[in-house]
Formats: C-alpha cells, structure tokens, sequence
C-alpha cells in the first residue's frame, strides 16, 4: 500500500485478503507453485519486510555486488 493509506482502508484490504488465503482452493493452488498461503496483521508484514531487507542487505554486501 502507498504510505500515508487509511488504516481502515489497509484493515479492510487486510481481512479480505485474509478471507481469500483461508480458501482451500487457493491454498492449494499456492503448494502446487511450492508457495506458503500466509496471512497475518500488517504489522506482522512489517516485520517481515524488515527482516529482509536487512537478511538481502547483508547478502549483497558480503557477495560484493555493485550497480555499475
């Protein structure tokens, strides 16, 4: 979402998306593509993100690699 989304309009997108990774059609069609259906809060997502980029971030410094 865009910085600066209503949190109800993020909560709302949230529960919906939810509703959609309950599914068990679309769970299954996320382990036939070897992919997680995971759901959570947004600030479960935030984290998550986070955690990533500082997990990426590492990797690439250490591998050395540059924009040219």
């Amino acid at each position: 979402m865009p910085a600066g989304t209503s949190p109800a309009i993020v909560a709302r997108l949230n529960a919906e998306i939810g509703k959609v990774l309950a599914d068990p059609s679309i769970r299954e069609r996320y382990a036939q593509a070897a992919l997680d259906a995971v759901g959570g809060t947004p600030e479960d997502f935030a984290k998550v993100v986070k955690a990533d980029f500082v997990k990426w971030a590492k990797v690439v410094k250490d591998s050395g690699a540059r924009v040219d």
